[in-house]
């Protein structure tokens, strides 16, 4: 971690601005390409579904973060789809398998459940509600959010990190393995030995190293179909949006759940940019991510929301600056509508940025932690952490099929642990262990 050399209004010029704009347009892209295709994979699309998939995700990822830069928190945030998100719609995938039904219905349920979810955002945002709900978010609530998500990513970094899936192999793979170390120490040094510009870029560097020798080596995959040079994101794409009570229900306590990532990511961003949120941040990046959710329904995608990774990116580089990252969200927009270009584009070895993620992943751990060192951590604290921390870890190790005799809406929660950790840290804190009101 390193200091700020731009700071939110500063604008970078000639190489730095270029560079830097680069590196937040790779960056996005790492944090998106995986979503849409793993999610294609699951709803058994076509190669086509799965590219347009890919383009409409691009897209709505761009412009939210555009809006959110503009005239939302006005943080340079990326917007990328939620691993909430994803893994609720994984689960419900799984449950629909099971029970015979139509995943063609599902993806029509979905759409219907992302736009409600999405003006459920509007309306917290609208009515002041999320002033109210701001103060429950206290360092031990966002503290124990950012650390059981990033135990809840480090499996499938660590995964990546061995090659484990990388063209289909189950086992871990030796070349990988090295050339992920390679690749994690190169951008280590340059994070911390570099100096100026070099230092900054670290990450770009890395990607660009990394996908040069796979590609040397004869490991990456060209596209596998021809898509049109250009399209337009469809709308509505599976077809108009179904309502279904379960679904629908499933996805509006994940927004709710998910304000505590909307809370985290401006809090750990303005620490990293040395700014402090306002009270209309939080309210206008409330409205645009009930907005961002209500356009992933539209066009048939997973819900977005600010990632907190933004955070990490700015302290390993010192770019808080927002004019970079508004052309690099331009960029991502606009390759939304050429989908040949997004096909190669996923053509970066999945190991690489998994070897490059990794190192701006285990940030945060450290923004949480830096959130329970503000704390007394007396035995209270102790109590409240430990116990969220352990059951939202062992959560992890439970297999998903010993939830299916629980309601779809119960299922999803009880098999994942970092809403069960968020939620009992919120009980703890606020309810059963709750401080009086002068112990603060």
């Amino acid at each position: 971690m390193q200091g700020l050399q731009y700071g939110l209004q500063d604008r970078p010029k000639g190489a730095a601005l270029l560079l830097s704009s680069i590196q937040w347009f790779v960056f996005s892209l790492a944090n998106v390409i995986t979503v849409p295709i793993v999610l294609g994979h699951a709803f058994g699309l076509s190669a086509h579904d799965i590219a347009m998939y890919t383009e409409r995700s691009f897209f709505v990822c761009g412009v939210v973060s555009l809006l959110q830069t503009l005239i939302g928190h006005r943080y340079a945030i990326i917007e990328g789809p939620a691993g909430m998100w994803w893994g609720v719609f994984l689960i419900l995938i799984q449950m629909t398998k099971q029970q015979h039904e139509s995943l063609a219905n599902l993806l029509q349920e979905l759409e219907f459940g992302l736009i409600i979810a999405g003006i459920v955002f509007i309306i917290l945002g609208a009515t002041g509600l999320l002033k109210w709900i701001r103060k429950l978010f206290t360092p031990v609530v966002t503290g124990t959010f950012l650390i059981l998500l990033a135990l809840q990513v480090s499996s499938s970094l660590v995964e990546g990190v061995l090659g484990i899936g990388f063209r289909n192999r189950s086992t871990v793979s030796p070349e990988i393995i090295l050339l992920s170390v390679l690749l994690m120490v190169l951008t280590l040094l340059l994070m911390f030995k570099g100096r100026g510009i070099i230092q900054s870029i670290a990450v770009l560097i890395g990607l660009i190293i990394g996908w040069i020798l796979y590609a040397a080596l004869g490991l990456v995959d060209p596209p596998q179909t021809h898509a049109a040079v250009f399209a337009l994101p469809s709308l509505f794409p599976f077809g108009p949006p179904k309502i279904h009570l379960g679904v629908t229900i499933t996805c509006v306590i994940t927004a709710i759940i998910l304000l505590s990532n909307l809370i985290a990511s401006v809090q750990a961003f303005a620490g990293a940019a040395e700014d402090t949120p306002s009270n209309g941040a939080y309210t206008r990046g409330t409205l645009l991510t009930g907005v961002g959710t209500g356009l992933s329904g539209i066009f048939g995608v997973a819900g977005v929301v600010p990632l907190t990774a933004a955070a990490s990116l700015v302290a390993l580089t010192g770019i808080a600056s927002r004019l970079p990252f508004i052309i690099a969200s331009a960029a991502v927009a606009i390759l939304g509508f050429f989908p040949f270009i997004g096909q190669w584009v996923a053509t970066l070895p999945s190991p690489v940025g998994y070897a490059i993620l990794f190192t701006v992943f285990a940030q945060l751990l450290g923004f949480g932690l830096r959130d329970y060192k503000r704390l007394a951590l007396d035995q209270r604290d102790v109590f409240v952490i430990s116990l969220a921390v352990l059951t939202g870890v062992g959560i992890y190790f439970i297999p998903s099929t010993a939830w299916s005799g629980v309601p779809p809406v119960l299922s999803y929660l009880l098999d994942n642990g970092l809403i069960v950790g968020v939620i009992l840290v919120l009980i703890f804190e606020h309810l059963i262990f709750r401080r009086k009101q002068d112990a603060r």
